[in-house]
């Protein structure tokens, strides 16, 4: 994770090079599917533009964490149902915003990014509200950038064959993987004891990061121990696709992104366990 000057600097790059494509999309583009299922190009627009950063921070700084009007208490939350309402708002948000849809997602990155820069340098530690839970203004940094940058690539993706994610970008999704994690494992009472995961990120020196599920859910741990484990070796942006749920083991594997130490029955039990983030 770098300086959060040097994050801030980062989000308004990634946002101006995805604003300039977004630019450029023919009005049939706009209604390509997207890699994320059930969105075309502008329900994934859509859904960064709702995502209202700037009023939960500003609320934060002035010391309210509580839930804004509208929004879900966390004592409540529930994952599926969290979502599942974010599935769906992304639907009535292009219907609200239609032909103004770009304009109010350059906006909101914008006036996000703004936010950003007037925090001081004693601020970044400032809870605010966030529907699991308060996060620290510095994390919902890291945040933006990867909700940013991960769906620049659901759109991208699929309309250019050869998009890679940018390696600053990667850097912050793999800082941000714990949180994925939260989200792409559900409770399993089956589970007796721990299973561990290893991933050998091998264009990530020394960078191994161990998945360990529970019959309570899941968490991540770097691997900085001796382990037995079967190792999984992939390159940090086919991790960070498989951790977000863009790309299946079954399909990392065939496509010799994803290689398993144990095999491919054992890959394919990971890949079972996963939901998705």
């Amino acid at each position: 994770m770098g300086t959060p000057q040097e994050l801030i600097n980062l989000l308004e790059c990634e946002a101006n090079a995805f604003k300039l494509y977004l630019a450029t999309l023919s009005e049939n583009d706009w209604m390509h599917p997207s890699a994320c299922d059930g969105w075309t190009v502008a329900h994934v627009v859509a859904h960064v533009a709702g995502q209202d950063f700037s009023l939960r921070i500003r609320r934060g700084l002035s010391g309210d964490t509580t839930p804004p009007p509208g929004s879900p208490d966390p004592v409540d939350h529930d994952e599926d149902q969290f979502a599942q309402a974010i599935f769906e708002r992304a639907f009535s948000t292009v219907d609200t915003l239609g032909k103004n849809l770009l304009n109010e997602f350059s906006a909101r990155l914008e006036d996000s990014i703004e936010v950003f820069k007037s925090v001081c340098s004693t601020q970044w530690d400032t809870l605010c509200y966030w529907p699991p839970g308060p996060e620290k203004i510095e994390t919902m940094l890291e945040m933006r950038i990867s909700e940013l940058t991960m769906h620049a690539w659901d759109v991208r993706s699929e309309l250019e064959s050869d998009y890679h994610l940018s390696p600053a970008s990667v850097q912050v999704l793999c800082d941000t993987v714990p949180r994925a994690i939260r989200r792409s494992f559900r409770p399993d009472p089956e589970i007796k004891s721990p299973i561990r995961y290893r991933f050998n990120l091998v264009d990530f020196a020394g960078n191994i990061q161990d998945v360990v599920v529970t019959a309570e859910g899941a968490y991540l741990e770097e691997g900085l121990t001796e382990s037995s484990s079967p190792c999984f070796n992939c390159s940090a942006e086919s991790y960070v696709l498989i951790m977000y749920g863009r790309l299946k083991t079954d399909d990392a594997l065939s496509l010799g992104l994803l290689k398993c130490e144990q095999g491919h029955e054992f890959a394919i039990e990971f890949g079972n366990r996963f939901i998705g983030g």
